[in-house]
């Protein structure tokens, strides 16, 4: 356990080195939406672990997350800027077990990053179904989550996704969907990105879908996820849950 909590903590401190997204000037009101489309949907709350409740009042989880965002398409927004094909961060997850299958989770991305993004957000789930002679189990989870983008793109997301588990040993492999809506505030003025050179605002949703496996060991975990917005992203989490 001491070898994993090293792991997690080197995380932690050395994020993930990246170029620095370069976010263009001058965009118009369709530029803007595409860039909600990609920073906004895609930085929403992700289930990221085992769906199965963590067991009331006993349960907690701990987890460093890195998650990959597609952003070549941001270069040749607006004025143009440099492309940059993927962008990542990490964020730090803790989560509660409240009572009756009720579940509280929280993250952050304090963390002082290439990236300059800072993110926070919260969760909460309920596992309302069980089956008897099968290990298979559903949640709903309703999260809203909050990014600024070095503070040219501040955005606030909120969202529900409904999340069936299959549990065989020490694996569980989740799928789900819901929706998610985006709203993104754009700085105006000098300096700012926006076309009309005042502050704007806009507002996309879209379906969501989720495909994830979480592997156990003791109480250690690895989540590996896909979801399914406008694009592709692609996230892993490193984690203890007791």
């Amino acid at each position: 356990m001491n070898s994993i909590l090293s792991i997690i903590f080197t995380i932690l401190c050395c994020g993930l080195a990246q170029a620095k997204l370069d976010i263009p000037k001058g965009l118009s009101k369709s530029d803007r939406r595409i860039a909600l489309e990609t920073l906004g949907l895609s930085t929403s709350f992700k289930v990221l672990g085992n769906p199965f409740p963590l067991g009331g009042f006993s349960g907690l989880e701990i987890g460093i997350s890195s998650e990959v965002i597609p952003t070549a398409e941001i270069g040749s927004l607006g004025s143009k800027a440099t492309t940059q094909g993927e962008t990542s961060y990490s964020v730090l997850t803790l989560g509660k077990g409240l009572y009756n299958n009720f579940d509280i989770f929280v993250q952050m991305a304090p963390f002082s990053q290439q990236e300059d993004i800072r993110s926070f957000g919260g969760q909460l789930r309920w596992g309302f179904y069980q089956a008897t002679y099968m290990p298979a189990h559903i949640a709903f989870v309703a999260h809203a989550n909050s990014v600024s983008f070095q503070n040219e793109i501040n955005i606030s997301s909120t969202g529900y996704d409904l999340v069936g588990g299959f549990t065989v040993d020490d694996v569980t492999l989740y799928i789900g969907a819901g929706m998610v809506i985006s709203r993104g505030l754009f700085i105006g003025g000098t300096g700012g990105i926006t076309d009309t050179g005042q502050k704007e605002s806009e507002t996309v949703s879209d379906s969501h879908f989720i495909s994830g496996i979480d592997l156990r060991f003791n109480n250690a975990f690895l989540a590996l996820e896909l979801d399914r917005y406008t694009e592709s992203i692609y996230s892993a989490k490193l984690g203890l849950r007791f």
